[in-house]
């Protein structure tokens, strides 16, 4: 169980006690998911005992290795976490609600509290080889999806149209858990990178952007493809995304800093004069949850380490013209990466 993990980091680190209170953060601890709502939520860590926190209107099992402390809707949740702690430092989950957090200060204002998201972070970011294999299984499956979804695109069909079809894909050939809302967008709509499908229809000469992904066992996939209606209006950009996409891929390596990565692709795109136009981080880190630490960025000197999952998505995007992004997922191996995705690169022109 990767609390014991956390237990072993937080020895290491001499911290003796932490609140982790992000639903997604505590299933990855102790394999267990939680949706409360405004209801508080903690699991309070220490190095040899962990204490699970939540409301009784959500009944679970016993878990091993966790204590159980329920309250109900007319107790003080807070004061609960708070009596649970020792004096002196705490640290706390980024992610915890202010409204609980500030609460505790005043409960406990001796309380030396400090943000220790990284602790998990830094654990969630390294994927072991069961997690490895279940990345590589929804990339797999999402590779299958993309194959039928140029099939898909006709002159005359919407955005929508493809969006719902490609949700009816997921369900036949994943299972349906789609990881996030799929982006489908055409012509001038390619320029936004966050595009939600809408009524305009496919008209030829014009470019496509499909963006989604699937959960295979709780991971994610994600990838991005640029298609063309009947003829290419976007070779020269194409090209130059796609000797992106491969230069920031080979930069990748324990070691390099996620900004130089970054800044591998970039460069490309700077240098082809279209820099101006590749307004995104290159891309984020991804698990158990679509985005993730670490994000891939020229502000990021985080070194890279092996067992990393991360995206490479570089994209150019022109306003009022279209856009080009083409993105895969990569696992950092111990001397580079392994590409998760195998759709092809070639330009695709759909007849």
């Amino acid at each position: 169980m990767n609390l014991n993990k956390l237990q072993e980091a937080m020895r290491n680190l001499g911290l003796n006690q932490l609140i982790v209170a992000s639903p997604k953060q505590i299933d990855y601890l102790i394999n267990r998911r939680f949706e409360c709502g405004e209801r508080l939520l903690a699991l309070v860590v220490k190095p040899d005992r962990a204490v699970l926190v939540l409301n009784e209107l959500f009944p679970i099992d016993p878990i091993n290795g966790v204590e159980l402390v329920n309250y109900n809707d007319c107790d003080d949740g807070v004061k609960v976490v708070a009596d649970l702690l020792d004096s002196g430092h705490v640290g706390v989950d980024g992610e915890w609600p202010s409204a609980f957090l500030l609460r505790l200060m005043k409960i406990r204002p001796e309380l030396a509290i400090s943000d220790e998201t990284d602790i998990i972070s830094d654990l969630r970011a390294i994927k072991n080889p069961d997690e490895q294999e279940k990345m590589r299984k929804a990339s797999q499956l999402n590779d299958q999806v993309m194959h039928e979804v140029r099939k898909l695109l006709k002159v005359g069909v919407s955005e929508a149209e493809v969006a719902a079809q490609i949700h009816d894909l997921f369900v036949e050939i994943s299972g349906g858990d789609e990881s996030f809302e799929t982006i489908v967008a055409f012509k001038e709509n390619c320029a936004d990178p966050h595009c939600m499908p809408g009524d305009k229809v496919l008209q030829a000469g014009e470019s496509i952007v499909i963006d989604m992904g699937c959960k295979y066992q709780g991971y994610c996939s994600d990838m991005t493809r640029t298609f063309f209606i009947k003829e290419n209006t976007m070779k020269e950009v194409y090209d130059l995304v796609l000797q992106a996409n491969m230069a920031a891929k080979q930069a990748v390596k324990p070691g390099v800093r996620f900004c130089d990565i970054d800044e591998a692709a970039r460069r490309v795109i700077r240098d082809g004069g279209y820099g101006e136009y590749f307004i995104h981080r290159l891309g984020h880190g991804i698990g158990m949850s679509v985005h993730e630490p670490y994000d891939v960025s020229g502000s990021n000197e985080r070194i890279v380490k092996a067992g990393m999952c991360f995206s490479i998505e570089p994209g150019i995007y022109l306003p009022g013209v279209g856009g080009v992004r083409i993105e895969d997922l990569v696992l950092v191996t111990e001397d580079g990466c392994e590409v998760l995705n195998h759709y092809p690169y070639d330009i695709e022109v759909i007849d």
